[in-house]
């Protein structure tokens, strides 16, 4: 099982500001530059990266000169293809209201306008170097309407497919200095509809994705066994900020071992099936436990 690492890149005005989550960090480009080549000197050679930019705005976020788009220009020019750069292309850490899709006056999705701007995203973010894109809208043709607007780019899509409307989002919202807070977004699957966020999964594979993943997945991985059961697809667990979290306070405040804890969630994705983790916690990373 591979591990896929959380990385925010900001700017410069950003870069060392406490974030949502200790041990989490938002770096500047070249400190994240310094980052990734630690990660991958310890065998963690995959990232999922996400901007923190000092003004908010989606034509900004795609400009060339942009946070993610000049990291990945570097990253490449540094690492090459040592490395797979996975670039987020949800809207929440660029909008001015927080929210992963565009928002009409009437507080609904305009689906156009929304997958409009991550095609936007998505082609910027390929033309910088990006190896993948993971759109996060919760929209249905998000997969279709990203790879219509990358064209004969040969990036692949890698959906967050299966994505619960959780109540473990906040610390991340923090950490991109999202407005939002604890707020759950309408648009995102309810955590109890169990068949939807697998038919969502599976439609994205119909659509093409040779990779999906399942957001949030250490309240779900009864959730991430069945996808990984029923798909031919790549599945990644997303092991998501507020889970995380939980994790370290469980550690300091009753007296466990954070690697402890970790090596038991890991094994716990694995023996599920998934291909690969996304977390914040590449330190608590053991490929042998299983």
């Amino acid at each position: 099982m591979r591990y896929v690492a959380c990385v925010f890149v900001a700017d410069d005005s950003e870069a060392g500001t406490p974030g949502g989550m200790p041990g989490v960090e938002r770096l500047s480009v070249n400190a994240a530059i310094e980052y990734v080549r630690e990660l991958s000197d310890t065998g963690v050679s995959d990232v999922l990266l996400f901007g923190v930019p000092a003004d908010r705005g989606l034509d900004r976020a795609a400009a060339p000169d942009a946070v993610i788009p000049r990291f990945l220009t570097r990253a490449r020019e540094v690492f090459g293809d040592e490395v797979t750069l996975v670039a987020d292309i949800g809207l929440s850490p660029y909008s001015s209201d927080g929210h992963s899709v565009v928002m009409t006056a009437a507080g609904s999705p305009d689906l156009p306008a929304s997958y409009d701007a991550a095609g936007r995203l998505a082609v910027a973010f390929a033309a910088a170097g990006a190896h993948a894109v993971a759109p996060c809208l919760s929209l249905p043709d998000q997969v279709t309407q990203v790879r219509d607007a990358l064209g004969n780019s040969p990036v692949p899509v890698i959906p967050y497919s299966t994505k619960f409307s959780s109540a473990f989002y906040g610390p991340y919202r923090q950490t991109v200095n999202s407005p939002l807070g604890a707020v759950r977004k309408s648009y995102q699957t309810d955590h109890t509809d169990i068949g939807t966020g697998l038919a969502q999964l599976h439609d994205d594979v119909v659509a093409g994705c040779d990779t999906v993943i399942v957001k949030p997945s250490m309240l779900y991985l009864d959730v991430l066994a069945q996808a990984c059961a029923t798909t031919d697809a790549a599945v990644w667990a997303y092991h998501v900020s507020g889970e995380y979290l939980a994790l370290l306070m469980a550690a300091e405040h009753g007296g466990m071992s954070p690697q402890e804890l970790f090596d038991e969630y890991h094994d716990a994705v694995r023996r599920c099936g998934a291909e690969a983790v996304i977390g914040y916690a590449p330190q608590y990373f053991t490929r042998g436990s299983a």
